[in-house]
């Protein structure tokens, strides 16, 4: 009787097992197909607004054909490209890309809210690529422009940022393209670095800090330190005068790791 028993325990100790693993996979797939769904909806709404801005510059270039006069037409003060997506939402500052790149992403700016758009898609909804968006203290059109980014695992957002501590791939994209809504402009990268955001009192490097309308000496401070943490040798010098842009995303090599690509806006030619 006992060992009946015990087979009969036995059977129902497996089956419970098998059917709490059986939950546990459903479980998990759900999620798993979750998240998949999500990075692929959030790509898909990237993709489209990348889509809406190419027709819009597409659509600029035939009117300035048309019209002889090759120059860029303004609505309410907003380049033509962008003007749609504007309008969709004022909370847009402008446009990052990298030729070549899966970077090519509208860039936020809320100052009332720094990181409003930190886990927020274009639209406000909830993301957990978020959108790239304007630092405190600084906006489009400062000396210095911070934009932060995720480093998403499949390279979206500013997932391919740290691979500019590789000599060759600063070299394949030396350019880094940062319209405002305004103006286009265009930005050669100087400096790439792998840093931490420090603790209070802790000397050091705090990058974020030099964002906003600089002295010449804190650009100078600037300039000199990131040319020094940085694994380019890029024989830029950024001057004082120059524009400033500065991308940072997390970087996983320490604590509040954090990698940072430092550009200087190109003259006009």
């Amino acid at each position: 009787m006992d060992s009946s028993n015990d087979r009969k325990k036995g059977r129902h100790l497996r089956w419970l097992v098998m059917a709490v693993c059986a939950v546990v996979f459903l479980g998990s797939a759900v999620v798993f197909s979750t998240i998949l769904w999500n990075v692929r909806r959030e790509n898909n709404t990237f993709k489209e607004l990348a889509q809406i801005a190419s027709q819009g510059e597409t659509e600029t270039a035939d009117e300035a054909a048309e019209s002889g006069d090759g120059g860029q037409e303004e609505t309410d003060s907003v380049l033509s490209r962008y003007a749609a997506l504007h309008e969709m939402n004022p909370d847009m500052a402008g446009w990052l890309k990298i030729d070549g790149t899966k970077m090519d992403y509208p860039v936020m700016h809320t100052p009332e809210d720094m990181q409003y758009y930190i886990h927020r898609d274009f639209y406000g909804k909830d993301s957990a690529s978020g959108t790239p968006f304007i630092g405190d203290y600084c906006d489009a059109d400062s000396m210095s422009v911070l934009i932060y980014g995720h480093n998403m695992k499949n390279g979206t957002m500013f997932g391919e940022l740290d691979e500019y501590e590789d000599e060759a791939y600063w070299k394949a994209h030396p350019l880094i393209r940062f319209d405002s809504l305004k103006e286009e402009r265009e930005y050669e990268v100087f400096a790439a670095f792998r840093t931490r955001l420090l603790y209070e009192g802790e000397e050091g490097f705090r990058y974020y800090q030099y964002a906003g309308e600089l002295s010449e000496e804190e650009f100078d401070e600037f300039v000199d330190q990131a040319l020094r943490a940085s694994s380019l040798d890029t024989g830029i010098v950024p001057e004082y005068g120059d524009q400033l842009l500065i991308l940072s995303t997390c970087s996983y090599h320490t604590e509040n790791g954090r990698f940072v690509v430092a550009a200087r806006r190109k003259a006009e030619s």
